[in-house]
């Protein structure tokens, strides 16, 4: 994972995480807290590629609770997508409460997947950014 604090160009924080495609198998097979919210687990099981899908999804999660505070969890973060849009966090309210106080105003994020791992980078930016 790699971070920044403070830019000129509005960001407040990044961070960047991969994690391997087989991780989402194990995390599910595991049995404790579900990682994904039942929107999630729809929208990527409405797909060709679920796991990829959802790898992707943790590694937004992962990222953006990095940024937000290890004691974040990835319950208060939630990938969301319109039909067409581009993907965004819904932050619980502890979480945008987090957000606020490092001088975010929207957090930004992009995935990718492929064959074998899937990745997130998570921007918090200050508001008119």
């Amino acid at each position: 994972m790699i971070e920044t604090r403070a830019g000129e160009n509005g960001v407040v924080a990044s961070a960047f995480a991969l994690v391997e495609i087989a991780e989402v198998e194990r995390l599910r097979a595991a049995g404790g807290p579900p990682a994904f919210t039942a929107e999630e687990e729809a929208y990527a099981g409405a797909r060709r590629d679920p796991e990829r899908r959802l790898a992707a999804r943790l590694a937004a999660k992962r990222a953006a609770c990095r940024l937000l505070g290890d004691d974040t969890l990835l319950g208060e973060v939630e990938v969301v997508r319109g039909r067409y849009g581009p993907p965004a966090l819904r932050l619980s309210e502890r979480a945008r409460a987090r957000m606020s106080a490092l001088g975010a105003a929207q957090a930004l994020v992009s995935l990718t997947h492929e064959r074998r791992h899937a990745a997130a980078v998570v921007l918090l930016v200050r508001e008119g950014s």
